[in-house]
């Protein structure tokens, strides 16, 4: 009896240590919309949206371990581009110098693909849900091997305007009404099933819509995304509102 209980001991340990070393695939979604590219004041300071997604981005990227795959795609209004794609090594070096060297030299390849791709991106509006099925469908074609831990990081304000028809003024009085247009257009959900997701919804002051107002809008975006993901058989590991 004493022999079946080691043996189990041991595959349990064998299975929670394959568990803690799974390599990681990454799909990051960075908004490229006009309303996350510049503060309340129109500049490009480091309290702006987009700056704070840059320096989450960073962090992101640099948390990536052994063999892990990051796939940025920035997205706007029924468009995106790929700004980069990596695979960090398998030996991490003395010190950790090779995955050190590679998490920096991925960030800077992506800061170089910023700025030569992202003028292709309509940046009229924000299409969070188009590129959520669009990113289903990578992850189903991608053939995963078995026990990878797939990601999707979403680097956005989240206010879809673009299918979901949102504002902050109209969440903030009532989330249920999004809700009911994804129902009324009978939208498909996006198969995310078994997939994390991380969200930083980062954005600055919104003309016209008071504190009050605002606050109500981050709760009311802040639910109708867990349970949108929740249908789409995925969990919200964090949300983050970068405000």
């Amino acid at each position: 009896m004493k022999k079946f209980v080691t043996i189990g001991i041991i595959i349990a340990i064998l299975i929670n240590s394959a568990a803690a070393y799974a390599e990681t695939f990454t799909i990051a979604l960075f908004d490229l919309s006009g309303s996350v590219l510049t503060d309340s004041t129109g500049s490009d300071s480091k309290e702006s949206p987009f700056s704070r997604n840059m320096a989450e981005l960073k962090n992101e990227i640099n948390k990536l371990g052994k063999n892990d795959t990051i796939i940025v795609i920035g997205f706007g209004r029924k468009s995106s581009v790929t700004l980069l794609k990596a695979t960090m090594p398998r030996q991490s070096g003395a010190g950790n110098q090779n995955l050190i060297l590679t998490r920096k030299a991925a960030f800077k390849k992506f800061e170089e693909n910023l700025a030569s791709r992202s003028k292709s991106i309509d940046g009229t509006r924000t299409d969070v849900i188009g590129s959520l099925l669009r990113v289903s469908r990578f992850i189903e074609e991608s053939n995963l091997p078995e026990g990878t831990q797939r990601r999707i990081i979403i680097f956005s304000d989240m206010v879809d305007n673009e299918t979901l028809g949102m504002s902050f003024k109209r969440i903030s009085k009532n989330s249920k009404c999004v809700t009911e247009s994804i129902e009324k257009r009978n939208l498909e959900y996006p198969n995310l099933k078994g997939v994390d997701v991380i969200i930083y919804s980062a954005f600055s002051d919104v003309k016209g819509v008071s504190t009050v107002d605002t606050e109500l809008a981050i709760k009311n975006l802040k639910a109708f995304w867990i349970g949108y993901f929740s249908k789409c058989g995925s969990a919200v590991k964090l949300y983050k509102t970068n405000y």
